[in-house]
């Protein structure tokens, strides 16, 4: 899954990685939880501002729900923008 958010002139962009349960047998069951992939960028601009940051929830483990992931990346995206980079 991928979200684009507009926030101050840049563009914060949370991409989805699903983390699936390592088993020997092939079975078909919902992913473990989401790990977040922050890349900034300003509004036209095709190249980030800083390197994607990957983020996870408490303790190392990934998201449990689809919209925590995406929300906290966009948090941590907002405060990346509010903190570096306008001055």
């Amino acid at each position: 899954m991928n979200r684009i958010y507009t926030y101050n002139g840049f563009s914060v962009a949370v991409d989805l990685e699903q983390v699936w349960e390592t088993s020997g047998n092939v079975t078909l069951l919902p992913p473990r939880g989401f790990i977040a992939v922050v890349q900034i960028r300003r509004l036209g601009d095709a190249r980030p501002m800083v390197a994607p940051i990957r983020l996870m929830a408490d303790n190392q483990q990934p998201f449990a729900k689809e919209a925590d992931a995406l929300m906290a990346g966009f948090s941590a995206g907002q405060r990346i923008v509010d903190d570096t980079l306008i001055s």
